[in-house]
């Protein structure tokens, strides 16, 4: 069964002159041409094009994630802060304040969020844009990572968090909509 790929990944100007630039490149060249990279930019020019990129704004396309940001912009706890939560005194990752950063991590849940309404696409991929494809990636190998009877395809580290930088939603099972409904709720 053919199924249809997509991935998104997100930044703002200094993402994209740091990272983001080289991450649309290396994508351009090893990933498959009928697999569509969304971009969703905040405040920059993307300068690459390719029939499989698609570059959005993402504070035009998301008027929820600018909502979002307004209203938690002042709160300490949602941008990490964490100094004064006291039921997280005695936890060991408590330094780990990005953790609890919502409102840094906000751009890439949004533009998931946008992306999965918008992308028509069978298997959704995110990708952080600080990442390098430096090897050719076929349609092949990522099907047989993301089987069409799993409904989420995760990077898992034993002993660690779970690796959030690569990761796969089949849009085509209930179970992964329901999931995004209500996380998107809950965000």
């Amino acid at each position: 069964m053919n199924r249809s790929i997509s991935v998104v990944t997100t930044f703002h100007k200094k993402g994209y002159d740091d990272y983001g630039s080289k991450m649309i490149d290396t994508f351009l060249i090893n990933w498959p041409k009928n697999v569509k990279l969304f971009v969703y930019a905040e405040n920059c020019q993307v300068t690459q094009t390719a029939e499989n990129l698609v570059v959005l704004d993402l504070l035009e396309k998301s008027p929820e994630l600018v909502a979002f940001k307004q209203k938690w912009k002042s709160v300490p706890k949602a941008n990490g802060d964490i100094s004064k939560v006291s039921h997280l005194v005695g936890r060991k990752d408590r330094h780990k304040s990005f953790k609890w950063d919502a409102v840094r991590f906000s751009h890439k849940v949004y533009s998931i969020f946008h992306c999965v309404k918008t992308c028509n696409s069978d298997l959704l991929l995110w990708m952080d844009a600080d990442m390098i494809c430096h090897s050719v990636i076929t349609e092949n190998t990522i099907l047989q990572l993301c089987p069409s009877d799993k409904d989420l395809c995760f990077l898992g580290r034993k002993g660690k968090f779970t690796e959030c930088g690569l990761y796969a939603m089949n849009l085509q099972s209930q179970l992964t909509q329901h999931f995004l409904k209500h996380f998107q709720l809950f965000y």
